[in-house]
């Protein structure tokens, strides 16, 4: 692999760090530059830390290549972008060589009060022994510049800075009315204490007035607690709350103002606010940075510049014509190639030549799942499985009984028991389970674990860790019914932890999510894509079922946990009494006994996976588990949902009443016969059933979370790109 520019990045962070590699991208693709990427992970952030979704979107729309582990990539120029990433506990796992190496500093040494940010001194050291290049360093503004030549770096600077930039395409120019009061200012920053001035600071530059209301987005709880009374003239909104472009657009003003402690290196957000045209008043040393284009003032003659702004409308344009034209010359995308053609090297050939070696095997990806009752934990590694496709040899580990399945479809898959099969206890067992497991991991040599379950076993966390060499990530259902602390406690040992997407996420309590920057949400994972489902004739002839009858779909669980006999009681009878339907009692892998319900018009088939033949069905009477439900309302197949209310299961109840509100579905307790009675009847017109399918139908875009959280995995453990997919 050879690239222009390669950056050693890590893309978990939240601010202008990843909004400026995000443009990058852009303009290095806009310039005719090829761009790579080498994942590391800053110290700055806890382990499982989620990745930047906008960066994501960027590294795909632009084809960025992730540069996989067992490549070693050529570039005319690498990228350390971000001073943190020059630290003796950041691990880059792949190896490259470049004409050129510069560590992009995006953030002063010490702030103020003197306090460093960063240990600085072995900078030279580390950059030399692991990187082989000696120490050059590409400051993000002038502010940074005198700071690191205060810090005795002068020897070690490039001439020139690596200066943000911004596609002004996103950011359309205000268009000012004539100004009124209240005049609208506002700021935007990570909800951080250093990006907020004191409490007295704020109220002297943020002031109660009837001439100015104040919109802020990202401010800290903590900061927020310090009041008795918000101010009434405040409107203060979370970080993110909504697109910063069009936060903006409702701006007259933007404001920004500090800790006493701060030194704003660049200050992202004011770049994003001068793109928007919108009068800036900032403290006095951001001129480094921004020159005329902003207006200077100290927080306390913050009040006055905003008063002279709304009593000279001329003074007003001129300052937005002024910031935007600053912006399209200084930081515009089209800057990319003359700043990049002042750190490069003419071209690669002063590098040696790559040594030519076998095509290395692809790699292992190990994934476990736990026993469960039924075939949810399984079927979305499947599916994630089949996401990931030939970039990697996916081994299941499983304690499912079902596991034959993944061999059918296959998968090398082993199977080890669970701790009632062998009659052991949880401490016999998770011993025995660590043994396996650890051996599982020298045989296999995965580079990546998927755990698929509500609690990881003591045993998978230890053998996971003593092994060392694996990335590990959970993907883990949410809805849980009660808070479980000894799930929670175990997010630490994750590399990532994925949620797959609940369409009823607004009944979720959020026990499963304390905090919400560890825990990435996805799209629901189908097993079977809605573009790969038989049509109805189709599916019902591969079944070997009428093609003219009124077909009802049966799916009620294992029964592992759950008696569902009153409702499969009172189908019997509504058949009966309807000779024109059959209802067609679809059974898991998992359910081993003959048919014990006897009806002539009550057949059983296994199935798996049942969704490309849901299409075959007129309507559906199932359980609301996970799989089910979304499968069902991807498919826009009208259900009766019927809630297994074992307290040790997710909170069916609440998906399958959030489903009915909806309009997707129907839903029924299993002890309330009459509900299911009236239900059933209601599912015999056909009115009501296409009413109910174009409720399911309203609900697209959303069934993608299996491809998601394969682009994740490939982001967090380097996976090769999918060799079907085009780039």
């Amino acid at each position: 692999m050879e690239f222009d520019v390669l950056y050693l990045a890590d893309l978990r962070f939240p601010g202008g760090t990843s909004t400026s590699l995000k443009y990058d991208l852009r303009a290095c693709k806009q310039a005719g530059l090829r761009a790579g990427i080498l994942p590391l992970r800053s110290p700055l952030f806890s382990r499982n830390r989620i990745l930047n979704a906008s960066v994501l979107a960027e590294i795909r729309s632009t084809g960025t290549i992730i540069v996989p582990q067992d490549e070693r990539p050529r570039a005319r120029v690498a990228l350390l972008y971000h001073p943190s990433l020059l630290d003796k506990r950041v691990h880059c796992r792949t190896r490259f060589d470049a004409q050129a190496c510069y560590l992009v500093v995006h953030q002063t040494i010490r702030n103020r009060d003197g306090q460093r940010a960063f240990p600085s001194d072995h900078w030279s050291t580390l950059l030399t022994d692991w990187y082989g290049h000696a120490l050059k360093l590409l400051p993000v503004s002038g502010i940074v510049r005198e700071d690191l030549a205060r810090n005795g770096l002068s020897h070690a600077l490039h001439a020139g800075n690596w200066e943000n930039l911004i596609d002004l395409a996103d950011y359309p120019q205000k268009q000012f009315r004539n100004p009124k009061s209240p005049l609208i200012i506002g700021r935007h920053s990570r909800p951080s204490a250093d990006k907020w001035p004191s409490l007295p600071v704020a109220t002297t530059c943020y002031p109660q007035s009837p001439d100015f209301a104040f919109r802020m987005m990202g401010v800290p709880q903590a900061f927020l607690d310090q009041f008795e009374d918000l101010p009434s003239n405040w409107q203060v909104l979370p970080f993110s709350k909504e697109p910063v472009s069009g936060f903006l657009q409702g701006l007259d003003i933007y404001s920004y103002f500090h800790s006493r402690a701060l030194v704003e290196a660049f200050g992202y957000g004011v770049l994003e606010a001068l793109a928007t045209g919108l009068p800036c008043v900032l403290p006095p040393y951001m001129e480094a940075s921004f020159s005329d284009a902003c207006l200077y003032a100290e927080p306390e003659e913050a009040p006055l510049v905003y008063e002279r702004l709304r009593s000279d409308h001329c003074l007003l344009e001129t300052t937005s014509r002024k910031a935007r034209g600053f912006v399209e010359e200084r930081f515009g995308l089209d800057q990319f190639r003359a700043k990049f053609n002042k750190v490069a090297e003419p071209s690669l050939t002063a590098l040696p030549a790559p040594k030519k070696r076998r095509a290395a095997p692809a790699p292992v990806i190990l994934t476990v799942t736990s026993n469960g009752v039924g075939l949810g934990h399984l079927s979305r590694q499947l599916a994630i499985a089949r996401a990931i496709g030939p970039r990697a040899n996916v081994v299941f580990f499983s304690l499912s009984e079902a596991i034959e399945i993944a061999r059918s479809m296959g998968y090398l898959a082993e199977f080890r028991p669970f701790r009632q099969r062998l009659e052991l206890d949880f401490e016999a067992w998770n011993s025995y389970f660590f043994q396996e497991m650890r051996e599982a991991l020298s045989h296999y040599k995965p580079c990546l674990t998927l755990f698929d379950g509500n609690l990881p076993y003591a045993g998978f966390v230890d053998a996971v860790e003593s092994y060392g060499q694996a990335t590990s990530v959970w993907i883990r259902r949410g809805l849980w019914r009660t808070p479980q602390p000894n799930s929670i406690s175990r997010e630490g040992f994750f590399d990532a932890i994925i949620e797959p997407g609940e369409l009823c996420a607004p009944l979720d309590e959020g026990h499963s999510r304390p905090n919400p920057n560890s825990v990435a949400r996805v799209d629901p994972v189908l097993m079977t894509p809605r573009d790969q489902l038989f049509d109805r004739t189709t599916a019902r002839r591969v079944l070997k079922l009428p093609e003219d009858a009124i077909l009802c779909l049966v799916q009620l669980g294992s029964e592992a946990n759950f008696d569902m006999s009153p409702p499969r009681a009172r189908l019997l009878e509504f058949l009966d009494r309807h000779p024109d339907v059959i209802a067609v009692d679809v059974r898991s892998p998992l359910h081993f006994e003959e048919q014990a319900d006897f009806h002539e018009r009550l057949v059983m088939r296994k199935v798996y996976p049942l969704g490309q033949y849901l299409k075959a069905f007129d309507f559906a009477v199932c359980a609301a588990g996970y799989n089910t439900f979304h499968e069902n309302i991807a498919a826009a197949l009208p259900s009766i949902f019927i809630p297994n209310s074992n307290p040790i299961m997710d909170v069916q109840e609440a998906r399958a009443e959030y489903g009915a509100r909806a309009g997707w579905n129907l839903t029924a307790s299993a002890e309330d016969p009459y509900a299911i009675e009236d239900q059933l009847v209601q599912m015999l017109d056909p009115g009501f059933r296409q009413s109910m399918a174009r409720s399911c139908l309203r609900k697209s875009g959303w069934w993608n979370g299996a491809s998601q959280i394969a682009e994740l995995l490939q982001a967090i453990a380097q996976l090769p790109a999918n060799p079907l997919e085009d780039r």
